[in-house]
């Protein structure tokens, strides 16, 4: 059987069109690949943001002291933290019992300033209440539980139904914060997710008082230990959001929409709207998978682990340019 001869058209014709298929691989697949070095992008990232302030915070009760009426030992009728009626029968001292003539708390700590700081005279405290010497003037002690001389505390009783969070922050930081809102506060007990002390607490009134504003919050929930301090270093939380975080710079605006531009797998940008939940600044939290616009349509946006483009920083052009221009 005759081969037939490959024509110098032929190889011709073939060398074009492994040329072409290989031209055609680099510009889908090689091109986009080294374009990409010169475009910034990140990846975006569920997660939750919270805003928050660092503050010594002083805590003010409706709290009553009783003290020893002559020396003898003391006999606790009842533990520490228990909520008990007006006439309960707390401590007996010898052969005297003790009865409470409020209800709340029963505590077994004291500093001697539960007359001091209340809730008739927080408003006219400054920040110089948390001076270090006057913590150390009046520390909590526990009262004694032993043989007690006349006049010392054998316990008191602290009204739970509303007890107050006195702080004082700067204005620029005060700033976040609203009278009449609710915000949380983290008690920095050392623990963390679920078993941490966070309680929701009211904002009461916002005080300037020069460089400082002083907020006094409310709150009427049980906080386990909240007879035990007089001071304490607290995280007050101005807000929390949860969803997609977006670096703030990335977010650009077309015909009156946010949004970002998401890079495709063919290495196309393409612009998706954005609803922006919250911000601390260089971070923003918008939603995730869709919203629902003002008309109530739902529109996709941002998932999990999109690749946002980055804008293109302009350098600035130096003295000498400007000059020449």
């Amino acid at each position: 059987m005759k081969k037939k001869k490959t024509t110098k058209g032929t190889k011709r014709t073939i060398f074009i069109y492994l040329l072409t298929l290989a031209l055609l691989y680099v510009a889908i697949y090689v091109v986009p690949q080294v374009s990409d070095i010169f475009v910034e992008t990140y990846t975006a990232e569920y997660g939750t943001l919270q805003v928050t302030d660092e503050a010594t915070c002083l805590f003010v009760r409706n709290e009553k002291v009783y003290p020893a009426k002559s020396g003898g030992s003391v006999e606790r009728v009842v533990k520490s933290g228990r909520l008990m009626r007006s006439g309960a029968n707390i401590v007996n001292v010898g052969n005297l019992a003790y009865h409470s003539d409020m209800k709340g708390i029963v505590s077994y700590y004291h500093d001697g300033l539960e007359t001091v700081y209340t809730p008739e005279t927080m408003t006219t405290l400054t920040s110089a209440v948390l001076s270090k010497e006057k913590q150390e003037a009046y520390p909590v002690k526990k009262a004694v539980s032993g043989e007690v001389a006349s006049g010392d505390a054998v316990f008191k009783i602290v009204d739970n139904q509303k007890w107050y969070l006195l702080c004082w922050l700067k204005k620029d930081a005060a700033a976040k914060y609203s009278e009449g809102k609710n915000i949380t506060v983290d008690f920095q007990d050392g623990k963390s997710g679920k078993d941490s002390t966070q309680l929701k607490m009211h904002i009461d009134s916002m005080t300037v008082q020069g460089d400082e504003t002083m907020l006094v919050m409310s709150c009427n929930r049980h906080y386990e230990d909240f007879d035990q301090y007089r001071m304490k270093k607290c995280t007050l939380i101005a807000s929390s959001v949860s969803g997609i975080f977006l670096e703030t710079e990335s977010i650009v605006e077309e015909e009156g929409q946010k949004g970002v531009y998401v890079v495709d797998k063919l290495g196309n940008y393409n612009f998706t709207p954005v609803r922006i939940l919250g911000s601390d600044g260089d971070v923003t939290v918008v939603e995730k998978n869709y919203f629902y616009d003002a008309e109530g349509y739902a529109v996709s946006t941002v998932q999990n682990y999109y690749t946002i483009l980055r804008p293109e920083t302009e350098e600035p052009e130096s003295e000498e340019a400007e000059k020449k221009e």
